[in-house]
Order: C-alpha cells, then sequence, then structure tokens
C-alpha cells in the first residue's frame, strides 16, 4: 500500500498543501501576496519573458500581467524589452524587489527554525531524505 502512485499521490498532495500554508502565514498581513512573493522568487536570477512566468505559475498571461503590474506599482519589478528581440517585454527584480524576497525568505527560514527544532532528530533526518526526491518531483 505504501508505494501505490495514487495513495501516495494524495498524501503528497495533501502534506505540502499543509507546507504551503505554513508558509504563506510568515508573510499573513503584508501588502504582497504569497504568489506575488512567488513571482519576485522567478525573477530572483535574472529578467524573464511575461510568457514563461506565465507558463511557470500556471497562469494565463492576463492574470501575470495584472500581478506584475501591481508589483511594478509597488516599485518592486522593472520592465524591459529582450536584447534579442524588442517585441518581447522582460520584466527583473528592483533593488527594491530583491530586499522585499531577501526579507521573506529569511522570515520563512527563521519561521521554518523554529517548527525544525520541534521535531526529532530522526524526524529531521527523514525529512532531510525526503529532500531530494521532492525536488525531483518539483523539477518535473
Amino acid at each position: 500500500m505504501r508505494d501505490d502512485p495514487t495513495r501516495l499521490a494524495e498524501q503528497t498532495s495533501s502534506v505540502l498543501r499543509h507546507v504551503v500554508f505554513l508558509l504563506r502565514r510568515t508573510v499573513a498581513g503584508q501588502p504582497i501576496t504569497s504568489q506575488q512573493y512567488g513571482v519576485l522568487g522567478s525573477l530572483e536570477h535574472g529578467p524573464r519573458r511575461m510568457t514563461a512566468l506565465a507558463e511557470e505559475h500556471g497562469v494565463q498571461l492576463p492574470t501575470m500581467t495584472v500581478q506584475i503590474n501591481r508589483l511594478e506599482d509597488a516599485g518592486l519589478v522593472a520592465r524591459g524589452s529582450d536584447p534579442a528581440d524588442a517585441r518581447v517585454r522582460t520584466v527583473e527584480l528592483t533593488g527594491e524587489g530583491r530586499e522585499r524576497l531577501l526579507a521573506v525568505r529569511q522570515a520563512r527560514v527563521a519561521y521554518l527554525t523554529q517548527e525544525l527544532s520541534a521535531l526529532t532528530e530522526d524526524e529531521r533526518t527523514a525529512l532531510a531524505a525526503a529532500l531530494p526526491v521532492l525536488a525531483k518531483l518539483g523539477r518535473s
């Protein structure tokens, strides 16, 4: 029963949903939503095309455009053009956007550190062993 893919998928989905909620609580009450922080994280390594961002986040381009407009209004991202094709719109983090992303990441790590400290050493070892598998799922 443990290796039944459907049952494992149900359990994984449920557990990950709760972990996401746990992480969202660290930014509750902030002017930027968790989804918008996700977009900032997608821009961490440099400018991205709007279409690539929409695809990565599983939304339509108009939905991503609304998110980017809000982030741009907040001074957290800036629009640009692709040097290879001026018709292509790109988005990149501003300095303030990078600082906000780092602050959220630090808050999440601090919160998780506190929560993980309450686990036993064996539980932390089990979690550490599961991380490469979860990372592999995330790259699918």
